[in-house]
């Protein structure tokens, strides 16, 4: 995500397909989220904008970010007009021809996790989740598995009513820190669009800390 890395103030196009392109500048941004203001009054009302897929592209450089425009509320209930939300895709868009799959937006989460391996008959391996996208998962506490180990995980997302229930695979072990990448797999529609509402949830009340934190 590295248009969003370079940190405030970076100016950006906003392209919104067959509905209006414009030029913003990123004023705050989170991990996987930004909020974005138009630079100049906009060609369309930016209540028009809201849940529409766009791409970020730097008005320098060639780098692009896709994902979803949100509109934020005012004070009085009203749409803003000076404001914008961008998510970036959790399933990304059509990629660039001869680009690689870009990872799913990620977000830390700390959370107790219950590990039950293939071929464990009793037991299972209690674990803390560092981060989580639509796609993996961040774990410590598995030192026992090596890369291609499949197994099933237990953790909360949002609340102890909130409970995700489903199978992984190593894809990845970092001895030194102990952690271990887990690809989701078998995730149902629905599984995975919990996951895609948890995270949006999340990326948007940081950027909301934000914007509270330096009115």
């Amino acid at each position: 995500m590295s248009v969003l890395r370079r940190g405030h103030h970076e100016r950006v196009r906003v392209l919104v397909p067959r509905v209006a392109t414009i030029e913003a500048v990123v004023t705050r941004v989170v991990s996987g989220a930004a909020e974005l203001t138009p630079a100049g009054t906009p060609s369309v009302p930016l209540r028009f904008l809201h849940r529409r897929q766009a791409t970020i592209v730097p008005l320098s450089g060639d780098d692009r970010v896709d994902g979803m425009l949100l509109a934020v509320p005012g004070p009085d209930g009203r749409v803003r007009d000076d404001l914008l939300h961008f998510l970036r895709a959790v399933v990304p868009l059509a990629p660039r021809r001869g680009a690689q799959r870009r990872d799913h937006a990620r977000i830390d989460l700390v959370r107790p996790v219950a590990m039950v391996p293939d071929g464990f008959r009793v037991g299972w391996l209690d674990g803390f989740v560092r981060n989580v996208s639509a796609g993996g998962v961040l774990v410590a506490g598995a030192d026992a598995l090596e890369e291609g180990d499949r197994l099933r995980l237990r953790f909360e997302l949002e609340s102890e009513d909130d409970l995700l229930d489903v199978l992984a695979r190593v894809v990845r072990a970092d001895d030194d820190w102990g952690l271990r990448g887990l690809r989701l797999e078998g995730l149902s529609d629905a599984e995975r669009e919990r996951i895609v509402k948890f995270i949006f949830a999340r990326q948007r009340h940081a950027l909301a800390y934000l914007r509270s934190r330096t009115a």
